[in-house]
């Protein structure tokens, strides 16, 4: 339980100084050619504790094509989404994480049978210091988690979608991430 608060607080902690540096237009990326699934499994790392209690459910397909990004942002956004999925679902139901290339991006999604959005809620969702009223005294958070995410992906050319049917109903969080073409993808070296 106290590694678990820890973790909480240095979550927020962490997304405070985020918070600070995109107020300040400090984010820069340093972009790099990355394998989407590398973010995905990093980020998964990371929220490893949050996500024990859940099924995961992992649905990547094996040819997706580098992306050019700044993965410690992708990566740090991808995990927030993740995080939210296992703190807003019941303990023990599904987590799907899926990597797609859809025309030209690759998607990054998460998918929980967990609280769900009323409309009103996912059109305030990834504003600053915005947390629904159903789970403001329920769940702790700062408001913060998904506006960092948003501008993290943004800074990189992406866009976060969120679609839900409904409270108590799920959601699904897709991260879309520009995919250049077969053109400006780097040349790799085979191994013979």
């Amino acid at each position: 339980m106290v590694r678990d608060e820890s973790e909480r607080l240095n979550n927020d902690i962490q997304n405070l100084l985020d918070a600070t540096r995109i107020s300040l237009a400090q984010i820069r990326p340093r972009r790099e050619w990355i394998e989407p699934q590398d973010i995905v499994n990093s980020a998964l790392e990371r929220r490893r504790r949050r996500l024990a209690g859940h099924e995961l459910v992992l649905d990547m397909d094996s040819n997706l094509p580098l992306i050019y990004v700044d993965a410690v942002l992708v990566e740090q956004a991808f995990a927030q989404i993740v995080d939210n999925a296992a703190k807003y679902s019941p303990p023990g139901s599904p987590i799907k994480v899926t990597a797609r290339l859809n025309g030209s991006d690759v998607v990054l999604a998460v998918s929980d049978c967990g609280v769900g959005l009323t409309a009103e809620e996912n059109e305030k969702l990834g504003e600053r210091f915005f947390r629904g009223a159903r789970h403001a005294t329920t769940t702790s958070g700062s408001g913060l988690g998904l506006w960092n995410a948003k501008a993290f992906v943004t800074a990189n050319g992406g866009r976060i979608e969120a679609v839900s049917s409904g409270a108590g109903r799920g959601t699904a969080v897709s991260l879309y991430l520009p995919y250049a073409g077969p053109a400006h993808q780097p040349e790799v070296e085979t191994d013979d």
